[in-house]
């Protein structure tokens, strides 16, 4: 996905504020005792920011410090490393940075000497211009005062950055200041602080209006498998500037959803997309012969898809304006904005009713209207009215099925740009899970080393596009280790033998995989008794059981969905069933759960099925899924019993 320069937030944000006399030895051990499991702590923040009006434009200038306290040795190893990132957007000056040592009774100042400032790497992003200027501070040992102090300058008052009150290192304390003219209204809101961790003081009185944003003994924050962006669970401040006054005229700058449409839509108000001969003679050749308005999108979105290679390039105000539709198409590459352009000038010449279209995707959790600022959109896409029903359609996804939003926007707000004066904003569709369905049927037998058997699955939707996906630049070996992970059952001595991958629907992306396979092992004879485990995938494991006591984050999914899994046994001939399994069944917020089992004539059949009924799990329905995961576990170790006769 391409982010639109949506720059980067940091975790280090904090600063200096008391003296590091005033700490005693005592003071480290005690922070020792409170943070036994950090090798330093962030002591002190202080970040100023100053709003202006330069030339006619809001602009802001921050100065930021920070001053980091070494609890043990390990710290010079593992927190010595430092980076400022910057760009065209917000330049910095005066960097400064330099260690504070214990020398007997007062302290060594070891100024840091080399600071390399060189170009991010993001490895979704092919160029931008993002930077950062890294070093190391020098002995950073018990007792060591690390310090870092920069002026950050904000050319484009539309994207200035939030405030993360939490760090990769405990904070001790911290202060965000944000002063502004009083003739200026600034706007803020604070996100996930429900335990108001945040403090905030406000002084309008006079010519300059302050907000001033403290907090203390913050944890450091966490990550954890499968949770959503840190956006969705970290305290932090978001500022706007909502309007100003220039030269005794009111200009309205980011007050609400209408002032950002107009500074998005400044970025595609002079393309001229639908004049050009050559995208005319594409657009009437892939839409010739085709009568419905539905067909002619499809071959249009298809023909994009399969010719224009997606590469995110990210420059300055570059991050922002799409290219036409003419360069892109010549160049047989864009980005995500430039997909768009051509998109909708492809589909508007065919005569159809397509619009750019800005959204954020699932790692931005809010909505424009909520926070009417570019920071809630980092991708571009276009929006078709078809049918009286709204289609998204996502350039930069080369499997994504026509009609459904590629996986990562299901659930956000769209901002369509109708006209100049003209936006909707409207709500992108979750796919049910139905429509996202994974299908595996599973012949066994019983033989003396184990068991050998015929699988073959069936994917859809958002499955099919994943496999799609994956089998895209593999050679045969890459494939048959995927085709492996994809088919593998039973236990870890699987062995898989032929196998085969079919392309049974190009435009829904319905897959096929057949394999056989054999498991050595996975039967267990005692006396005159065979028992064999028929649930050869399972769905959970005790991994999948929630540890309550650290966990305070959701768990994320990439889709709902819906797996089928039978597995069918053939009894062998002298051998008959006394003991089958029950029925199973568990239902709750999150998913259903159930096994199912039957006979018909001599085969034995177990039928799995798994419905995900959530993109997110929050914190709250944690005690229901472990609760259902740990009886589906009891569940799992139910086996069919076969007697000789």
């Amino acid at each position: 996905m391409n982010k639109m320069n949506v720059k980067k937030v940091f975790f280090v944000l904090l600063t200096l504020g008391a003296c590091i006399c005033r700490l005693s030895a005592q003071s480290v051990e005690e922070l020792s005792a409170l943070y036994p499991n950090d090798y330093a702590v962030i002591l002190n923040y202080n970040e100023e920011t100053r709003l202006f009006i330069k030339d006619g434009k809001p602009q802001a200038e921050t100065k930021i410090s920070v001053e980091i306290l070494a609890l043990d040795d390990k710290a010079n190893e593992a927190v010595s490393r430092y980076a400022v990132y910057h760009s065209s957007f917000d330049e910095i000056k005066d960097l400064e940075a330099y260690t504070k040592v214990p020398d007997g009774r007062g302290f060594k100042k070891i100024k840091v000497t080399e600071i390399k400032t060189e170009d991010a790497v993001d490895r979704e992003v092919f160029y931008d211009d993002e930077k950062e200027s890294k070093f190391d501070f020098p002995a950073l040992t018990k007792g060591a005062h690390a310090f870092v102090s920069y002026t950050q300058i904000e050319h484009e008052g539309h994207l200035l950055r939030p405030f993360y009150v939490s760090s990769y290192l405990p904070v001790i304390n911290e202060k965000f200041n944000v002063n502004f003219p009083s003739d200026m209204e600034v706007k803020y809101l604070i996100r996930n602080d429900s335990a108001k961790v945040v403090h905030i003081t406000e002084d309008n009185q006079g010519r300059e209006h302050n907000y001033t944003f403290e907090a203390s003994n913050i944890k450091r924050n966490e990550r954890f498998d499968g949770a959503p962006s840190f956006r969705y669970y970290e305290p932090h401040v978001i500022i706007r500037i909502a309007s100003y006054d220039n030269d005794g005229t009111r200009v309205k700058f980011l007050d609400d959803v209408s002032d950002l449409y107009k500074w998005c839509y400044s970025f595609i108000k002079d393309l001229d997309n639908t004049n050009d001969p050559k995208l005319k003679l594409i657009s009437d050749s892939l839409t010739a012969g085709v009568t419905t308005p539905e067909e002619k999108a499809k071959k249009i979105y298809t023909w994009v898809q399969h010719n224009i290679k997606y590469i995110a390039y990210e420059n300055g105000l570059e991050g922002f304006m799409p290219r036409r539709a003419a360069v892109v198409c010549n160049r047989r590459f864009g980005d995500c904005k430039d997909m768009s352009s051509l998109l909708t000038a492809l589909l508007q010449i065919a005569g159809l009713k397509a619009y750019f279209t800005w959204i954020g995707t699932r790692d931005i959790p809010y909505d424009y209207s909520d926070v009417p600022l570019p920071a809630s959109g980092n991708h571009m896409i276009a929006a078709l009215s078809l049918n009286d029903k709204w289609i998204f359609l996502d350039g930069t996804d080369p499997n994504c099925i026509f009609g459904y939003p590629s996986g990562f926007i299901q659930g956000k707000q769209a901002l369509i740009g109708i006209s100049a004066n003209e936006y909707k904003l409207i709500r992108v569709p979750e796919v049910e899970g139905d429509n996202n369905l994974m299908v595996d049927s599973t012949f066994i037998s019983l033989n003396d080393k184990g068991i050998s058997g015929n699988s073959s699955v069936y994917y859809n939707g958002y499955f099919g596009i994943d496999v799609n996906d994956n089998l895209v630049f593999k050679d045969a070996n890459d494939t048959k280790d995927y085709v492996k992970s994809r088919m593998g059952k039973a236990s870890n001595k699987f062995i898989l033998g032929d196998y085969n991958v079919t392309t049974l629907n190009e435009e829904k992306k319905l897959v096929n995989i057949k394999a056989s396979f054999d498991v050595p092992d996975y039967s267990k004879k005692i006396s005159d008794e065979l028992y064999i485990n028929l649930n050869l995938e399972k769905l959970f494991s005790t991994g999948s059981i929630i540890d309550t006591s650290k966990r305070k984050v959701g768990m994320e999914h990439e889709f709902r969905y819906v797996i089928k899994q039978y597995t069918i046994l053939d009894v062998p001939k002298d051998y008959k069933v006394s003991y089958v399994p029950k029925n199973f069944t568990v239902d709750n917020d999150v998913f259903n759960f159930s096994i199912q089992y039957s006979q018909q004539q001599n085969k034995i059949i177990a039928y799995q099925q798994l419905r995900n009924k959530s993109l997110l799990m929050q914190p709250p329905q944690f005690a229901g899924w472990n609760n259902a995961v740990k009886q589906i576990l009891s569940q799992y170790r139910e086996q069919l019993v076969l007697q000789k006769q």
